[in-house]
């Protein structure tokens, strides 16, 4: 018996546009208007899971507000890294208290600004209006724990999935990444643009996001040499 796995370690499991579009298209129709939404705002903006829905507690990690959202295109986000405080080095030895308070200080939210699409903040904007609601109650309510569980379905309905594992959130961020460099692949800046979208701290954490797959290097050798 196969076990189906929900992380996602091989870097190459992007989904594609039209595999993005194909689950939109799936929730749209069957009425499932939040997790259109959500699949939407993953796909279009690159956030971490825990950025979107927010994590406990909600009042330190609040995940995307309408108040959050503003009108000039830019939404500011709570940053949470996922890694916990390990109480002790690779080394194995023990962290002092004092060191424990600074990396805890360290891994404090942060609260950055970015970018969005114009046509998603419309819909963003029409779904916050639609549902009512408040400028400071979280959009998605939700445990970043049901997220990966609306993930795996919406992808088993369409038919998306990858060898041993269901499509995951993390799936989308990494999408985000690779699909941004195919549509602006004449633009120098993109891969700087990358980076600062998915706030990375050195261009080598980008990098080992994309990992094309065998098949785009082999359109992409064709197109070099002239093979249509």
């Amino acid at each position: 018996m196969k076990i189906i796995k929900m992380t996602m370690k091989n870097k190459t499991d992007y989904l594609t546009m039209e595999e993005i579009d194909k689950m939109l298209m799936y929730c749209y129709n069957k009425g499932k208007i939040r997790d259109y939404m959500l699949i939407k705002i993953l796909s279009r903006t690159g956030r971490r899971v825990c950025e979107v829905v927010g994590r406990k507690p909600y009042t330190k990690v609040t995940g995307l507000r309408p108040c959050d959202i503003r009108p000039d295109g830019y939404i500011e986000w709570c940053i949470l890294k996922k890694s916990p405080i390990k109480k002790k080095t690779k080394s194995g030895s023990k962290r002092t208290k004092e060191v424990m308070q600074e990396l805890r200080i360290k891994k404090e939210p942060k609260r950055i600004l970015k970018p969005i699409d114009d046509y998603t903040l419309s819909e963003i904007t029409s779904f916050i209006e639609h549902f009512k609601i408040t400028p400071h109650a979280r959009i998605f309510p939700i445990t970043d724990r049901r997220v990966r569980y609306i993930i795996a379905e919406v992808g088993k309905k369409c038919n998306i999935v990858r060898p041993n594992k269901l499509i995951h959130p993390h799936n989308f961020r990494h999408s985000f990444a690779i699909n941004y460099l195919k549509i602006n692949n004449k633009n120098p800046a993109a891969l700087i643009h990358v980076k600062d979208l998915l706030d990375h701290s050195r261009l080598e954490v980008t990098t080992h996001y994309l990992q094309f797959t065998q098949e785009d290097k082999k359109k992409a050798l064709n197109k070099t040499f002239g093979v249509d």
